[in-house]
C-alpha cells in the first residue's frame, strides 16, 4: 500500500482518482488548492503525488520550483503531473521538476493503476521528485 496525494481541482476528476486508487489498495488524501497541496508536499513523506497542472493559489509548476528550491526534510518519492496541456514546452518543463506526466484526457481508471504500479514498482524510473 502507498502513500498517495491527489492534487486536483475537478471534484469530478478527484473523486474518480481518489476511488480507484482506494480499491486497488492504496491510502490517498486529497486537496483541491495548490496553496495546500504544496503545504502537504513540503512536509512530504507521500509515496507518490498526483499533482494538477492548472490549480488555484499556486500552479503545479510552481509548486515543484519551490520545492526544488527548498525541498523537504522528508522527501516526497515520486511526482506524476496531471495535465491537459499537450505542448512540448509544458511536458519538458515538467518532466524537468517531477518523474513523468499523465494526460488526463487520454487515461482511463484501468490505465491509472497500471501507471501507478510501474512507478511505484520502479519500472518507470525517473530522477527523484521532491
Amino acid at each position: 500500500m502507498a502513500k498517495i496525494l491527489i492534487v486536483e481541482d475537478e471534484k469530478d476528476l478527484s473523486d474518480l482518482y481518489s476511488d480507484t486508487l482506494k480499491e486497488a489498495g492504496h491510502e490517498i488524501e486529497t486537496t483541491d488548492d495548490g496553496q495546500e497541496a504544496y503545504d502537504k508536499m513540503k512536509q512530504g513523506g507521500y509515496d507518490l503525488v498526483l499533482l494538477d497542472v492548472i490549480l488555484p493559489h499556486l500552479n503545479g509548476l510552481l509548486i515543484m520550483e519551490k520545492l526544488k528550491a527548498e525541498p523537504p526534510q522528508v522527501p516526497n518519492k515520486i511526482v506524476i503531473f496531471l495535465t491537459n496541456l499537450d505542448r512540448n514546452e509544458e511536458i519538458d518543463q515538467g518532466l524537468s521538476l517531477a518523474n513523468g506526466y499523465l494526460i488526463k484526457s487520454q487515461i482511463t481508471p484501468v490505465d491509472l493503476v497500471r501507471e501507478i504500479n510501474l512507478y511505484l514498482s520502479g519500472q518507470k524510473d525517473q530522477p527523484a521528485a521532491q
